[in-house]
């Protein structure tokens, strides 16, 4: 509520002496003392925005039980703050709590002028903060509030916009890897663009953390530089925020921007502006990101998170065939085959695969998804049953089965090779980092495709690449690759929807209760 003028409490004051011989003394009162609501306040009252945040103490506000320390909790890894502007809480920041901020290791907040409201979001109102661009004040006002308010209680600190997305995942496998307790300042580094080269007010050694696919600071880096936020508001060079909070944390913690080249790729900012991820997203360096930058749209955020969500599950989906695998291998050492897995028994009691076809706990055929993988996986009886290769030369594929045994690459078959050869090379690339060297995709040579109707498709590729050495002595040359492939299938999904309250026109010899039944077949394509 506003506050109430003198007038109004000496008219209160009044009523208040008479409600208890009056009973209409409390509608005179409402005549009188008509006290405005918290919308009918100024939207500049910073009376309005300070009554809210007493209501709420900083632990309330992203969930924290006190509790929950460092040490015996897994969602106290990371703190990330988001800046946003109360033009936005609607629209980008709520598409960010709803995807990826939702699952976190750890807590969010959303860090936005003094006059911003949210009933949906954890907001925090930054005191004397308004949503002017640039948001030097608002960034480090909101650095200093992380470590007044938790900065012993989490291990790492993102600082991020509210166009950004992040892969909750591989972040949390990033940082579990390195030690917090000592001073880090991640982020993809950058000295300015072209124009701006030599106006910083940077040495030629010196950089700074890229704002917009997020920076990241080790809970010792924002202990050394939160009790200096004042000096470096009083201290600006630039109007760019990212290059003062660099500055900051150079001469205050000592340390700068991680020189890394592999932080292009997972901090990986789009140059196409606000075109950025609206197209496909079935690109390397979807892939390879841990955070992706920026993403202006709600919708395309959603869409993103959802294309990333499908790439989890078929993850998950290849993990399980791995277990599989690694469960049928011990069994052969107990000498159980594969075709005895099912009703196989760790123990007179124990069952090892207790639950059967039609169970919500089954897992799935282990007779199939353990067999190991091998171009000899699916035996054929007879003559018939033996299996065709198909040709792949350039974009033609040659098969015999066809009158004409030369035609175009189909639509679907080229996505699926152009997903094997991502995830080989993905694969070829895993510890380029720690060998100074990177190999990069140049053609498919010649390939071989055949589809194996029990376990799925087999693929044999020659493929073109280039070999690039960065450290040592530096060689670029061309190289060959041979690979085999296989993406085996996960098993049969059975899914039942009822349309009986979404079609007004049935045919006449259907019933308006009739259920349509849809078996899909989700074939997903795996490394093996």
């Amino acid at each position: 509520m506003c506050a109430p003028k003198n007038s109004q409490i000496r008219v209160f004051t009044s009523f208040v002496q008479n409600l208890r011989s009056d009973v209409s003394a409390y509608e005179k009162f409402k005549q009188y003392f008509d006290v405005p609501t918290l919308d009918d306040c100024p939207r500049s009252s910073s009376f309005r925005s300070m009554k809210r945040q007493r209501l709420t103490e900083p632990v309330d506000i992203i969930g924290l039980r006190d509790n929950e320390t460092i040490s015996n909790s897994d969602k106290t890894l990371l703190f990330v703050g988001v800046m946003t502007a109360e033009k936005y809480l609607t629209t980008r920041a709520k598409a960010v709590y709803e995807t990826w901020g939702s699952d976190l290791p750890g807590r969010i907040a959303f860090f936005s002028s003094e006059v911003s409201y949210s009933e949906d979001l954890p907001l925090v109102a930054l005191p004397g903060v308004d949503d002017s661009y640039p948001p030097q004040k608002k960034s480090f006002m909101m650095l200093k509030y992380m470590y007044d308010n938790f900065g012993d209680r989490f291990e790492w600190f993102l600082r991020a916009d509210d166009d950004v997305y992040i892969r909750t995942d591989k972040l949390e496998s990033l940082l579990r890897s390195v030690d917090s307790r000592k001073p880090w300042f991640i982020g993809q580094a950058g000295r300015g663009n072209s124009e701006e080269f030599g106006l910083l007010s940077l040495d030629h050694d010196e950089n700074f953390c890229m704002g917009g696919p997020g920076v990241i600071l080790s809970r010792e880096t924002l202990k050394r530089i939160a009790p200096h936020v004042k000096n470096c508001l009083e201290n600006l060079y630039t109007t760019h925020e990212d290059v003062e909070l660099g500055r900051c944390v150079r001469k205050f913690a000592g340390i700068q921007c991680t020189w890394s080249y592999e932080m292009q790729t997972i901090l990986y900012h789009n140059q196409s502006g606000s075109a950025a991820f609206t197209g496909e997203l079935k690109q390397k360096e979807v892939h390879r990101a841990i955070t992706m930058h920026p993403v202006k749209q709600p919708s395309h955020l959603y869409r993103l998170h959802s294309y990333i969500k499908g790439l989890r599950i078929q993850e998950l989906e290849q993990d399980k065939v791995n277990l599989h695998r690694d469960v049928a291998l011990a069994m052969a050492q107990l000498g159980v085959n594969a075709t005895q897995l099912q009703d196989a028994k760790l123990s007179d009691q124990v069952q090892l695969f207790p639950d059967h076809l039609g169970h919500t706990g089954y897992l799935g055929d282990p007779s199939v998804l353990g067999t190991a993988p091998g171009i000899t996986r699916f035996r054929p009886q007879d003559l018939e049953d033996v299996l065709d290769w198909e040709l792949i030369i350039g974009k033609a594929l040659y098969s015999h089965s066809d009158f004409n045994p030369r035609h175009k690459i189909t639509s679907s078959l080229k996505e699926g090779l152009d997903d094997i050869i991502r995830e080989v090379m993905t694969i070829v690339n895993k510890y380029s980092k720690q060998r100074g060297r990177v190999i990069d995709y140049r053609e498919l040579i010649y390939g071989y495709w055949r589809l194996d109707p029990l376990h799925g498709a087999d693929t044999v590729v020659d493929m073109l690449l280039t070999y690039r050495k960065y450290r040592g002595h530096k060689m670029t040359v061309p190289v060959r690759r041979h690979a085999y492939l296989q993406q085996t299938f996960t098993g049969l999904h059975i899914k039942e929807e009822d349309y009986s309250e979404e079609v007004e026109d049935y045919p006449k010899f259907l019933s308006k209760s009739t259920t349509q039944t849809h078996i899909l077949h989700h074939i997903k394509e795996k490394k093996i």
